[in-house]
C-alpha cells in the first residue's frame, strides 16, 4: 500500500520550487481541454463566499457596519490588542483598505489605538466598550448564518470542511509572489 506523504510537509516542498510551478501547471492545463466551472473548486469556493458575504452585509447594513468593518470588530473582539500587519492577516484585507476601514471604526469611536502588549514602541488596536457591546449583538446572528451554511453536515463533517479549508489557504501560499 501506498503512504501519503504529510500535507504538512508538501506546501513547503513545494515552495522550494517556486520558479517551476507555472510551468508545471502549463503541462497539465494542455492534457485537459476542458474546464467545468462548476466543478473547480476556486470557483465554488468564492459562489459559497460571495453568497455568504452578501447576504451578511444586507443584515449587517441595520448596524451600520460593512462586512470588512464587522471582521475587524470580531477579530478584534477575539483577540485584542492587534497590529495592523496582524489585524490584515486575520481579516484576509490588505493594508491600504484595512486601514481606511480602521480609520472610519476610529471616528466612530468602535476601536481605538494603544500601546501593543508585544512592542511598546508599535500602536495596536482594541475594541472599545461600545466596539465590545456592538459586536456581541452580532455574534448570534452571525452563528445563525454559519449554522445555516452548515445545515446537512454532522458537526465531524463541518469540521473536517473547516480543516480542509485552512489547508487550501495555507498550500495556495506556494503560488503567492511575495
Amino acid at each position: 500500500m501506498a503512504t501519503r506523504k504529510s500535507s504538512a510537509a508538501e506546501p513547503r516542498r513545494l515552495r522550494k520550487s517556486r520558479a517551476e510551478v507555472p510551468a508545471k501547471l502549463n503541462a497539465s492545463a494542455d492534457k485537459v481541454a476542458d474546464h467545468d466551472l462548476e466543478r473547480a473548486i476556486p470557483y465554488l469556493l468564492a459562489r459559497a463566499g460571495m453568497r455568504m458575504g452578501q447576504s451578511f452585509s444586507k443584515e449587517l447594513r441595520q448596524f451600520k457596519l460593512s462586512l470588512t468593518e464587522w471582521r475587524v470588530c470580531v477579530a478584534l473582539h477575539h483577540k485584542a490588542h492587534q497590529r495592523l500587519s496582524d489585524l490584515a492577516l486575520h481579516t484576509s484585507t490588505d493594508a491600504s483598505t484595512l486601514s481606511r476601514v480602521v480609520d472610519g471604526l476610529l471616528q466612530r469611536g468602535i476601536v481605538v489605538r494603544d500601546r501593543s502588549d508585544e512592542d511598546a514602541r508599535a500602536l495596536a488596536l482594541s475594541l472599545t466598550e461600545a466596539g465590545r457591546d456592538l459586536t456581541l449583538r452580532i455574534i448570534p446572528l452571525a452563528q445563525v448564518y454559519e449554522r445555516v451554511s452548515l445545515s446537512g453536515l454532522t458537526a465531524a463533517q463541518a469540521e473536517s470542511l473547516r480543516d480542509m479549508l485552512r489547508m487550501v489557504y495555507d498550500n495556495l501560499a506556494v503560488l503567492d509572489n511575495e
